[in-house]
């Protein structure tokens, strides 16, 4: 793949330096009869006044009702395209389960119940999570009405976020459409539709990548706002719901917000009264958040009101995540930039789940396409017209601050830097049309080269990368949980070697979300639960069975890793395994 690689960047950037030449003897009709020969289009012998006249007229006879309805059946198809193989495998593929997803269904289910998380938190705006570090709610707010419709599985805890993703897609067609044109939209759909990042965070379930969606619909409604003032504040919606997706958002939405505000009163476009009302409808729906992490900066006390929980966490590690907060941050800075260097622009591996090396989040040929669609960006920002100069000031206002969101964070990785991956989708966009409309023959190059790229691609994830994440998301262990579960024994003892050698907090929430665990069970309001009268701390053991606590004459099931089924002999337990794990039962109560 690394041949394959380079070839693919080295005609991409032949492409764009085919396209250059052809503009300059277009513009140029001197270089036009030396260059001719070579960078015109078939039969095209000569460039003049009188021949791009004749083109333009040639343009204005177009059935302009035709081309719209030719333009939305593309858009349909591209869109049907998108979702349909989004769809294949949809919660089988990755297989198992994220901890940190599992955790997130695991409180949507007690939000569905009980409108609290799993520790009895009534509405909470932010989640404890793991103690140490929190999680953000949206995903899980938004899962609850599926888990009402068809209760909690694989597909209705990921559901939500393929449902953002396109939603998300959308958002960006109509965006680079009313900025750059109706084709110009439709190619961002289609990069969106085939980007390596978009199609992996839409088929996993975690909390922090409806950030970049719930972003780009506000964008999105801002741009809009533009023109129609009731837009505009329909956008803070959408940036107010940024902030319970995502912690990062705090380090990326009010730069953004504030920057585009100066912006559009420099340009005039809104007033100081619009200003106010989209303030107060955003700071009216993301107070709470904003008020939970006052709390926490303060050390005040959690506030519960009839309609949220504010929580106080004091075991929060989460300000070490932040280049303000660390002992040395000129050299944290320095650091983070090379981090932002490496992972976004020149697309190095990453975590198994946020890409698949040999394609990078955006296909490794892409990067001369990001770039040069931000210098026509640029371009147009200080010498466009009207109502696109704005816009694409707006657009370049979010490159920056997503850039600066980079170089905020400490060690970026995909997952923490997923706000800017929407931006350069846009800008390859822009960059593809503006060669295709420069010199159309070279379409049928890009359509050879992201092809090939896009089967390979899902190859390698349907195939190969699916079986390594099985691993990664504990496909073996929840299985095997499931079926320890399904025995109804009156104790469990379950290995605490799950992510690694004794972290028993991943093996308990992963058994809560296998079990579907009733958050009334953990809490201790009620003993019953799975054909037992026994309570949460007495049943459930996470911690490996020694000595005396394993039992052949007690209705005892075991969940143990490979490397300990040795405890138990094959006379006495009978052992079933899954993968690199077993359920272990004493012969007696074996169903």
């Amino acid at each position: 793949m690394n041949v394959l690689n380079g070839i693919c960047l080295w005609m991409i950037i032949g492409i764009m330096a085919a396209a250059g030449t052809h503009c300059l003897a277009r513009r140029y009709p001197a270089l036009g009869r030396i260059f001719g020969r070579h960078f015109m289009p078939y039969g095209e012998k000569t460039i003049s006044g009188e021949g791009c006249a004749g083109n333009m007229r040639d343009s204005r006879r177009e059935d302009r009702a035709a081309v719209k309805r030719k333009n939305g059946l593309t858009v349909l198809l591209i869109l049907y395209g998108l979702i349909a193989i989004r769809s294949i495998g949809f919660g089988s593929i990755p297989g198992g389960f994220n901890q940190d997803g599992a955790m997130g269904a695991v409180d949507a289910l007690a939000l569905a119940n009980y409108g609290t998380d799993r520790f009895g938190s009534w509405l909470p705006a932010h989640f404890q999570a793991w103690g140490y570090g929190q999680m953000s709610v949206l995903l899980s707010y938004l899962t609850v009405p599926f888990i009402w419709l068809w209760g909690l599985n694989s597909v209705t805890a990921r559901l939500p976020m393929l449902l953002a993703s396109i939603a998300g897609a959308w958002a960006l067609y109509g965006l680079i459409r009313d900025i750059f044109g109706r084709r110009t939209g439709t190619l961002a759909l289609l990069c969106a539709a085939i980007a390596p990042w978009h199609f992996m965070q839409s088929r996993w379930a975690l909390d922090c990548n409806l950030f970049p969606h719930m972003f780009l619909l506000g964008l999105f409604f801002l741009n809009k706002g533009l023109q129609r003032s009731r837009y505009l504040y329909g956008s803070m919606v959408f940036f107010a719901l940024c902030m319970y997706a995502y912690g990062v958002s705090f380090y990326m939405v009010p730069v953004f917000l504030s920057a585009a505000c100066i912006a559009l009163l420099l340009a005039r476009k809104i007033s100081w009264r619009q200003v106010l009302l989209c303030a107060a409808v955003y700071f009216g729906i993301s107070w709470p958040i904003y008020g939970t992490m006052l709390i926490n900066f303060m050390g005040w006390e959690t506030v519960t009101l009839p309609f949220t929980t504010m929580a106080y966490f004091p075991d929060s590690m989460r300000s070490g995540d932040i280049v303000f907060f660390t002992e040395q941050p000129l050299a944290q800075l320095w650091s983070n930039a090379r981090t932002l260097w490496r992972q976004v622009f020149l697309q190095k591996p990453d975590l198994l789940w946020n890409a698949i090396d040999d394609f990078g989040t955006l296909y490794q040929c892409s990067m001369p396409l990001v770039l040069g669609g931000a210098g026509i960006t640029i371009q147009r920002a200080v010498k466009g017209e009207g109502a696109q100069r704005i816009s694409c000031v707006l657009l370049l206002i979010y490159w920056g601050a997503a850039l600066l969101t980079g170089l905020f964070i400490n060690n970026v990785n995909v997952n923490r830097i997923n706000i800017i991956f929407y931006c350069h989708i846009a800008f390859a966009s822009i960059a593809v049309y503006t060669i295709i409309k420069e010199w159309k023959h070279l379409a049928a190059v890009f359509a050879a080269v992201y092809g090939l790229l896009l089967v390979l691609f899902l190859n390698q994830y349907f195939t190969d990368w699916a079986q390594r994440m099985e691993t990664a998301f504990f496909a073996d262990f929840i299985e095997a949980v499931e079926y320890a579960g399904d025995l109804e024994a009156d104790y469990y003892y379950i290995t605490p070697d799950s992510q690694s050698d004794g972290s028993w907090w991943v093996s308990q929430i992963l058994t809560m979300y296998a079990v579907k665990m009733d958050a009334a069970y953990f809490q201790g309001r009620t003993d019953v639960f799975r054909g037992a009268e026994i309570s949460y701390e007495n049943r459930y053991h996470f911690y490996h069975a020694v000595g005396e606590l394993i039992q052949d004459n007690a209705n005892i099931v075991y969940v143990v890793r490979g490397d300990r089924i040795g405890d138990y002999e094959p006379a006495r337990f009978a052992r079933r395994q899954f993968g690199n794990y077993y359920v272990v039962v004493p012969w007696q109560y074996v169903r």
